[in-house]
């Protein structure tokens, strides 16, 4: 699944007001869990490898990197909100997060968005 439809995935599940119901939340972070486990095995490795190296920089890495950013946020959010109740999760700040970031991309890249054309 492609980084744009996990969030427009993610998206589908908001209301209005950009809260989600717990329930919601817990598939989505179980349907991408592997994926993000993968992933943060991969990142981890390459901080350990290349320790004084900013991953952020390497434009072929950008979209994994905001997948694993936005999946610890979204699960942050969830383990903050009180088990076995009826509270649900603003995702909405999150989500806007993800979308306009740019992940410390040299100037000349700030045109970057997570969603962008090929250049």
């Amino acid at each position: 699944m492609k980084f744009k439809e996990v969030m427009e995935e993610l998206e589908a599940l908001l209301n209005l007001e950009g809260f989600c119901s717990r329930d919601k939340v817990a598939w989505w972070l179980l349907k991408h869990e592997e994926r993000y486990i993968g992933l943060s095995k991969i990142r981890d490795t390459l901080e350990a490898e290349f320790p004084y190296r900013n991953l952020r920089e390497q434009k072929s890495f950008i979209i994994e990197l905001l997948f694993t950013e936005l999946y610890e946020d979204v699960n942050k959010s969830f383990e903050n909100t009180k088990p076995f109740s009826k509270e649900e999760v603003y995702l909405k700040d999150i989500i806007m997060k993800i979308k306009t970031s740019t992940n410390g991309l040299n100037r000349k890249d700030k045109n970057f968005k997570w969603d962008s054309n090929p250049r």
